[in-house]
């Protein structure tokens, strides 16, 4: 199911809107726009929060919004850990933030990133924090214009999103360390990327707007015409792009004077990185609406003796026929932001903690009509697939009845389909068909009895025959008296297998023994 997000990139001249709608597997532009600021002596947050609601008011219904926190509003701190473990990190980098920004932790909310480039020891974390009065208030403006950013990240760290992985988009990762500088209106963004990661970033209060009001004063005209001024004809000189005419000379004049703070910083910035990383810049990326201006390219490429290439990366792909996608600098971090939210993967959100955001249902009530349909289409599929496995399963029973039908006819004569009783006939004809195994066998017996006769120092036995036959025994001999024959029989008596001891008569023999016999009725062999 496709939904429409757009990411905004609140600035002080003009509001940019950029709205895709992302699908399961197309993601398709919807447009990209800005409405400008404007003007007036109301306090600047008032003049941007009736762009932003003008803006607002054309986007599609039930629009997901991003947004990004100014580096003002942020402070950014590179934290050095001796150790790698994620759990560890999360536990500590607070304690660590706190040692490094004004603020106790207690009064702001922070989010950070784990670096992946490789450290000796340890790891770096990027982290950024805000004050939680000055969030609360900003959202509460938003709130009271009907807008609930589902995550604010950090402005000037988000142009990561550009060069990550699973981005889509037609930027290629730059290799080794590029500085991406997004002139802004009132801001600029710095960011330091190694690898397509930043690594470092950092936000000047000095922007384009700088530049207008130096020509206004220059030319004593008002700021609209100079900022008009400065577009149609602003440009700024250097040994690969010289200036000729007293005109466009003047003009670069006043420029190159407006622009000398905003260089001095720069520098700055670029000497603490570089004590940091201890590695080489590569290059700068330039970029945003300030970043148009004719020579500024080559004249930041000759001052910071480094290679600077304009950035303007596009408003995302549309699908396949709608051409070359339009670019645009001053949509880079509007872009970014909808880059961001668009890929889920791990960004800094400062949308934590007492603003964590409240995914809202509305989006599910207008979607359930559509959503009915697709529970449907789930029921019928189940429906349809349940009833093709009854079907096989019943063709399998009839194939297995069949097979039973010609088993039982050849065993009992007939066929039978009742498993239970066709089981319990079985069971029984094997047991009544099994050969019979006896309790105890003639050797058993005659085991028994040797034990059970009276010991040869009490009585004088011979025994002259011991017949064991099958259900009866025979034991003939001569005893030393008729007492002696009572002890056997009362001994054999003991003897399990036996059943009934039946004595013949007693005769007497020469020397004064006795001959018996003995008939045992026995139930084992």
């Amino acid at each position: 199911m496709a939904h429409t997000i757009a990411g905004i990139d609140l600035g002080a001249h003009a509001v940019k809107f950029v709205m895709v709608e992302v699908g399961f597997r197309v993601t398709k532009v919807l447009g990209a726009f800005q409405e400008l600021v404007p003007a007036g002596d109301a306090p600047l947050v008032e003049r941007q929060g009736e762009a932003l609601q003008t803006g607002m008011a054309r986007l599609p219904a039930e629009t997901t919004v991003y947004m990004a926190l100014g580096g003002d509003m942020l402070a950014v701190r590179v934290l050095d850990l001796p150790f790698a473990d994620p759990r560890k990190i999360d536990q500590v980098v607070g304690y660590e933030l706190e040692g490094q920004i004004v603020h106790a932790l207690s009064d702001v909310v922070y989010d950070h990133s784990v670096l992946k480039g490789a450290r000796a020891e340890g790891t770096a974390v990027l982290a950024a924090a805000a004050r939680i009065d000055e969030v609360a208030d900003w959202l509460a403006a938003l709130s009271v214009r009907g807008i609930e950013p589902r995550a604010l990240f950090a402005a000037p760290i988000v142009y990561q999103a550009f060069f990550g992985s699973g981005r889509g988009s037609d930027v290629p990762v730059p290799g080794g360390a590029r500085l991406l500088i997004d002139f802004g209106h009132q801001r600029t963004n710095l960011c330091f990327l190694a690898d397509g990661e930043t690594v470092y970033a950092r936000t000047l209060t000095r922007g384009s707007e700088g530049l207008t009001q130096a020509l206004a004063l220059a030319l004593r005209c008002s700021e609209a015409d100079a900022e008009r001024a400065k577009c149609e004809h602003g440009v700024v000189g250097s040994p690969l792009r010289p200036v000729a005419g007293p005109v466009l000379q003047r003009m670069d004049g006043v420029l190159r004077e407006a622009l000398a703070p905003l260089l001095r910083e720069i520098r700055q910035t670029l000497a603490s990185y570089r004590s940091r990383e201890k590695a080489p810049l590569d290059g700068v990326l330039l970029t945003g609406g300030g970043g148009e201006l004719r020579g500024l390219a080559e004249y930041l490429e000759q001052e910071l003796e480094v290679p600077v290439s304009p950035f303007a990366p596009e408003l995302l792909p549309g699908s396949p026929d709608d051409g070359p996608p339009e670019r645009q600098g001053s949509y880079t971090l509007a872009t970014a932001i909808t880059w961001a939210g668009m890929r889920g993967l791990k960004e800094i959100d400062l949308r934590r903690g007492p603003f964590q955001y409240r995914a809202s249902l509305s989006v599910i009530r207008q979607k359930a009509a559509h959503l009915g349909m697709l529970a449907a289409a789930v029921v019928i599929c189940a429906t349809i697939s349940g009833g093709m496995a009854m079907a096989r399963l019943n063709k399998q029973k009839d194939q297995l009845q069949v097979q039973l039908k010609t088993a039982t006819q050849e065993l009992f004569g007939e066929p039978r389909l009742d498993g239970r009783a066709v089981t319990n006939l079985l069971k029984k004809g094997f047991k009544d068909e099994m050969a019979p195994i006896p309790k105890a066998t003639a050797f058993d017996l005659l085991d028994q009895i040797s034990r059970k006769m009276p010991p040869n120092d009490n009585i004088k036995l011979d025994i002259t025959e011991l017949d064991i036959r099958p259900k009866k025994t025979s034991i003939k001999g001569t005893v030393g008296s008729a007492a002696a024959v009572d002890e056997m029989v009362s001994r054999m008596k003991e003897i399990d297998c036996f059943e009934e001891i039946t004595k013949g008569a007693i005769t007497e023999v020469s020397g004064g023994a006795k001959n018996f016999t003995l008939t045992i009725s026995s139930k084992c062999p």
